[in-house]
């Protein structure tokens, strides 16, 4: 009895250990997910209002009214993550899921006729990205050039996703004796921030060595810490703000215009699935380019892919 009362006075806040509960909730998807979701929820919300149907507790019909409304402005996938955030909001108010089989044929018929195929962004090449660090070796604002070529030299070399090129700090980076060593310290695979080290080696030409490039580029920024890669004013002086994700597929976009290549086909994903492409063609192992991109299947992989020529591999050279 006694060590019941004892107990019932010093046990845990239960409605502290709640909120905490939601907290470790909230944090388990990545906040980019967390914003969509927010933002899909919102929209959901806004077009049941529009139509008098209730959305929390929302039924099965008034989603599917809604997927086939949606599903002539948005992509698939786009359609799929709508339901995951009516389905994520339901579950935390305590309700189950109102996207059922039903919801889930509906996105099947949509993908048949719109086709799943996601528009993918073209793969620079090597002979494409040594024309296009020539061109911007010859611009007269120095400044912004050189940073460009960084961008796209050292970006495709590294072979990151453009939010993890734009994520790097000074302090990510370390000049070797080898190369470049570069602290990924969070990825799209690594939401748990266990991070991973990459080694980038010297390339072969000046054009295109990404460590000859971003040296370049860290002479012009300086050695202080913050974001490595940032923007450049009008007059051609760094400043201390960061690049985003956006802004780096503008240089990709921008730098593949000076080349006369149609920029709409290409963004910052051009730069990895160029890297990815590239090593493929060259023959390099897929465990040796997982090691690079930090991709965790062959199958997702292959995904970044891009053959622009149909005789750039033969499977079966040799055997035939």
């Amino acid at each position: 009895m006694e060590q019941l009362e004892l107990f019932s006075r010093s046990g845990p806040d239960v409605v502290r250990l709640r909120e905490e509960l939601k907290r470790l909730a909230a944090s388990a998807r990545a906040p980019r997910t967390r914003k969509a979701y927010e933002s899909d929820w919102r929209h959901f919300c806004a077009w049941c209002v529009s139509v008098a149907r209730p959305f929390l507790p929302a039924e099965e019909e008034t989603v599917e009214l809604y997927l086939a409304d949606q599903a002539s402005r948005l992509k698939v996938s786009s359609l799929a993550r709508r339901v995951a955030a009516i389905s994520h909001y339901h579950h935390a108010a305590g309700y189950e899921s109102p996207a059922g089989r039903r919801c889930r044929l509906v996105l099947r018929a949509t993908a048949r006729e719109k086709g799943a195929a996601p528009r993918q962004k073209a793969a620079i090449t090597p002979e494409e990205l040594r024309r296009m660090s020539e061109v911007l070796g010859q611009e007269k604002k120095r400044v912004r050039a050189i940073r460009d070529r960084a961008v796209v030299v050292f970006g495709f070399a590294a072979g990151m996703r453009r939010s993890e090129l734009a994520a790097l700090n000074f302090g990510d980076v370390e000049i070797a004796s080898q190369g470049v060593k570069v602290h990924l310290r969070r990825s799209k695979t690594d939401q748990s921030g266990e991070g991973r080290w990459l080694g980038i080696f010297p390339g072969s030409k000046k054009e295109t060595c990404p460590v000859a490039t971003l040296k370049a580029w860290i002479e012009v920024r300086g050695s202080h810490e913050g974001p490595l890669l940032t923007r450049v004013t009008m007059g051609d002086r760094v400043t201390e703000t960061r690049l985003s994700g956006a802004a780096i597929g503008e240089i990709v976009q921008r730098a593949v215009k000076l080349i006369g290549l149609d920029a709409n086909g290409y963004g910052g994903h051009s730069l990895r699935a160029g890297c990815v492409t590239a090593a493929v063609a060259a023959g390099v192992s897929d465990v040796a380019i997982m090691q690079r991109t930090g991709h965790r299947s062959v199958q997702t992989l292959k995904r970044y892919v891009r053959l622009t020529n149909v005789f750039a591999m033969d499977p079966m050279s040799g055997l035939v």
